[in-house]
C-alpha cells in the first residue's frame, strides 16, 4: 500500500504509529525544520506550510506523477481539512472535506452542533482582531477568543469587556493572532464547575467505542496540577456525555475516525464544547489503553488505511487516572527519578517526556509535561490521595541560562 503522510512540524506521532507506517511504501509531505525522524528509504518532501492548499495540492500531484497514493494519513487539526480536500480532489478514499472542516473549523463545528440542538455557550465569528468587540457584544461579556483552527489551548484570550477587547486589538499583544490565516471564534465565558472529555472510535458512522472522563481541573489556565480520570460507566455524568458525543458525531457527518470531545458542566447543565477527529493529546490515549486495552492511535491509523479498528475492551481492575507533572520553560537541571514515582501505591506507569539537560520551550500547550503518571484510582478520594503524593514527590528545577 502506498501511503502519504501529511505532517505538521508542531506535532509528533507516537513511536509505535511511526513503526506501523514504515512497512508501507511511505511518502511524507512536511514542513522545514521538522523534528520528526523518518527511516531510510522514506520519500520526504517539503512545503513551507501544509495549510497552504495550493502548495499541498501541487506537491501531491508531483508525487502522483511518480507513483499512486492509496491512502492519506493526517491525524492533526492543522492541515486535516487540507488533507481531506486532497483526498476529494484526487479521488483518494478517506474523510472528505465537509466532515473534516466541521471537525477542525471550530466555528463551522459549532454551527453543526447548534443545528443538531446540542446545548452550547453562545458563540460568534470574528474575521479578525478588529471584529472581536462586535462579536463579543453579540455573545455577551466576558468572552473567550480562540482561533477557529487550532488546538492545545494555544492563542486563547479572555476579555471582560468591550473596552478590553478594543485595547487588545490596538496593541502589539494581538500580533500573534493578527497573523493567523483563519477567523476567530468568540464564545461567551461560562462558569465551569467541571470539565469532561469523551474519546471514541467511529466506524461506518456508528460509535463503536467511547469513554467518558473528567478533568481533575478545567483545562484553560490549569496551573501546576492537572490530569484526568476515566469515569465509571454508572457515573451520573457518563450517560449524558456519551449521548451528546453520539449526537455530535452524527452532526459533523463523521463516518470513520477517532474523536476527542470536551464538555462543560455549569449551573444550567452540561454544555458541548468542541469535538475533534484525532486522538487526544497528552496522556489520554495511554490512560484509555491501560483501562480498556483499546489503542486510540492504532485505531486512528487503521481507519485512515481502510482497515477495521479494534474496539473490543479487555476488562481490568480499577479505574485509571493520570497526572501531568508540569515544567516551566528553560533547561532542566534537576528532575525527580521516575522510579521514585513508581513506588507510590497505585501507580501503574510513568512516561518521561523531558530529561535533565533538555530545554523546555516557552510556548507550551495544555498537555506539556515533563512526566506523566498513571495510576488506579477508584473514586475521588483516591484521586485526591494520589494527587497529594505524586505532586509531593515531584521536583523539577530549570535554568534560564
Amino acid at each position: 500500500m502506498n501511503i502519504l503522510l501529511i505532517h505538521v512540524k508542531k506535532n509528533r506521532l507516537p513511536d509505535h504509529v511511526l513503526k506501523a507506517l514504515f512497512p508501507q511504501f511511505l511518502t511524507v509531505i512536511t514542513e522545514p525544520g521538522h523534528l520528526q525522524a523518518y527511516g531510510p528509504g522514506v520519500d520526504v518532501r517539503l512545503v513551507d506550510n501544509v495549510q497552504d492548499l495550493e502548495s499541498l495540492r501541487a506537491e501531491v500531484l508531483t508525487v502522483l506523477r511518480n507513483r499512486r497514493i492509496d491512502r492519506v494519513f493526517m491525524p492533526f487539526e492543522l492541515g486535516q481539512a487540507q488533507a481531506a480536500f486532497v483526498r476529494e480532489y484526487f479521488g483518494i478514499p478517506g474523510i472528505g472535506f465537509t466532515a473534516a472542516n466541521a471537525l477542525t473549523n471550530k466555528y463551522v463545528m459549532k454551527l453543526r452542533l447548534q443545528e443538531a440542538g446540542l446545548p452550547q455557550a453562545a458563540f460568534a465569528m470574528a474575521a479578525g482582531v478588529d471584529r472581536i468587540e462586535h462579536a463579543g457584544n453579540e455573545v455577551g461579556w466576558p468572552a473567550v477568543v480562540k482561533p477557529a483552527v487550532g488546538g492545545g489551548s494555544l492563542d486563547i484570550y479572555k476579555f471582560d469587556s468591550a473596552a478590553d477587547a478594543r485595547a487588545f486589538a490596538a496593541s502589539h499583544d494581538a500580533d500573534a493572532i493578527r497573523k493567523l490565516t483563519c477567523p476567530l471564534v468568540v464564545e461567551a465565558l461560562v462558569d465551569i464547575k467541571t470539565e469532561y472529555h469523551c474519546d471514541g472510535i467511529v466506524d461506518g458512522g456508528e460509535v463503536r467505542f467511547a469513554k467518558a472522563s473528567e478533568y481533575l481541573v478545567p483545562v484553560l489556565g490549569h496551573g501546576e496540577q492537572f490530569g484526568s480520570r476515566i469515569l465509571p460507566d454508572d457515573d451520573e455524568a457518563t450517560a449524558q456525555i456519551l449521548e451528546l458525543h453520539r449526537r455530535a458525531v452524527a452532526a459533523t457527518g463523521l463516518q470513520d475516525g477517532v474523536t476527542h470531545m470536551e464538555f462543560f458542566k455549569t449551573a444550567d447543565g452540561l454544555l458541548a464544547s468542541e469535538i475533534a477527529c484525532r486522538p487526544a493529546g497528552g496522556g489520554i490515549p495511554h490512560a484509555i489503553a491501560l483501562q480498556t486495552g483499546v489503542d486510540i492511535w492504532t485505531a486512528c491509523l487503521d481507519m485512515a488505511l481502510g482497515r477495521a479498528p479494534k474496539t473490543a475492551e479487555t476488562p481490568g481492575d480499577g479505574r485509571i487516572a493520570h497526572w501531568y507533572l508540569t515544567v516551566p520553560p528553560g533547561r532542566i537541571v534537576k528532575l525527580t527519578d521516575e522510579d521514585q514515582l513508581r513506588q507510590i501505591d497505585g501507580v501503574v506507569d510513568v512516561v518521561t517526556n523531558f530529561k535533565v539537560g533538555d530545554t523546555v520551550p516557552t510556548r507550551q500547550n495544555s498537555a506539556t509535561a515533563a512526566m506523566l503518571v498513571f495510576a488506579k484510582a477508584d473514586g475521588r478520594a483516591e484521586v485526591d490521595r494520589l494527587t497529594k503524593e505524586i505532586y509531593g514527590a515531584y521536583r523539577v528545577e530549570v535554568s534560564s541560562e
